[in-house]
């Protein structure tokens, strides 16, 4: 009895092994060339300018949301930044909807969109996406249901994955609030129920 050896599945899994190994090292050279800048340019590293950053993130996060709280235009989604926890971390509440939004994506679209929907070297930034004049809420639900090829690659259908077929409309609200910066990178809490 021999071992049977399947090339394609093999050739498969050094794909994968090849991909993560480069994700990786581009993650860990990305990092070391910003902490040499930041070297570089004598940038204060300690907990003075981390809590500059913060208060940034929160001030622009807030300007944004007062701004569309004002706005004719209705949003699909509730941010109210501008809390800072225990530690100094500045943190916004989402609505219900937005928060599952939130969920879904980093359980399904994250892998390749990567984090915070900020794109990869083989899928696009959502958020540029998201601010493109023609993206409507009904052809956002096409693209996810039916799939998309363009110019990075293509992405599969979604219409069969109940997991996320019946959560167009919470990623939706979750990728515009972050294509408006009304919702800063991270993970939002979820709005406590009024009662």
């Amino acid at each position: 009895m021999g071992i049977r050896f399947n090339y394609v599945s093999c050739q498969r899994k050094f794909a994968c092994v090849i991909f993560f190994a480069t994700a990786l090292i581009t993650c860990a050279c990305a990092a070391d060339d910003a902490q040499k800048q930041q070297s570089a340019t004598g940038a204060a590293s300690g907990p003075e300018s981390v809590a500059e950053e913060n208060a940034a993130v929160v001030a622009k996060a807030t300007e944004v949301t007062n701004r569309e709280s004002t706005s004719e235009i209705a949003v699909p989604y509730s941010v109210d930044c501008g809390q800072v926890d225990d530690a100094g971390e500045p943190y916004c509440y989402v609505d219900a909807d937005t928060y599952i939004g939130w969920r879904t994506y980093h359980g399904f679209c994250h892998v390749c969109h990567a984090q915070d929907a900020v794109g990869s070297t083989f899928a696009p930034n959502l958020l540029d996406r998201m601010r493109q004049s023609d993206m409507t809420r009904d052809l956002f639900a096409q693209r996810l249901s039916d799939g998309f090829t363009g110019q990075m690659g293509v992405m599969p259908p979604w219409k069969d994955n109940p997991n996320v077929s019946k959560r167009y409309n919470e990623l939706y609200a979750y990728l515009t609030a972050r294509a408006s910066g009304a919702l800063p990178p991270g993970r939002p809490k979820k709005k406590p129920q009024s009662d």
